[in-house]
């Protein structure tokens, strides 16, 4: 579930998507969950808050906030869309009948890594090493909130 789930505004959307997820999954079997961090939606406008009307307020901000509910008021821009507070990402699988296995980063570190960067390291041959630091950054907790997507697996009980 790639991409649905941060579009589903309303709470009662959201369990009803999992339970479907549940319903459709083998007992055991793996799930794989984007979902979308709060932290990352307020540093995006706080950094360019013309492209993320109506968090160009602080009062609006504060409201997405509280709810993590965005809707851009320009038309024809990014879609509606929920985004999760960190810690509560993990229980809300569990109550639908997961068993979190890794909650992780989309990019970990990689994502400040310039094309320059890139190429530094693959002329050096180290390209394949600076990866593995890349993924091992993705499970870090702290790396959660700098991260655009985030990727629950999990596994149904």
């Amino acid at each position: 579930m790639l991409g649905p789930l941060y579009h589903l505004q309303n709470e009662s959307d959201r369990v009803q998507a999992l339970q479907e997820l549940h319903r459709v999954t083998k007992t055991g079997g793996l799930v794989f969950v984007a979902v979308r961090p709060r932290t990352t939606q307020l540093l995006s406008a706080l950094l360019s808050p013309a492209q993320w009307k109506p968090l160009n307020q602080a009062a609006a901000i504060r409201d997405f906030m509280q709810s993590g509910v965005f809707n851009h008021t320009d038309k024809g821009r990014y879609t509606g869309a929920y985004f999760f507070n960190i810690e509560d990402v993990n229980p809300f699988f569990e109550q639908h009948g997961f068993e979190t296995i890794q909650l992780i980063s989309s990019k970990g570190i990689g994502d400040r890594l310039t094309d320059e960067h890139w190429a530094y390291w693959r002329e050096r041959g180290e390209e394949n090493e600076v990866m593995e630091l890349v993924y091992e950054s993705a499970k870090d907790p702290y790396m959660l909130g700098t991260a655009s997507h985030l990727l629950y697996i999990g596994r149904k009980k």
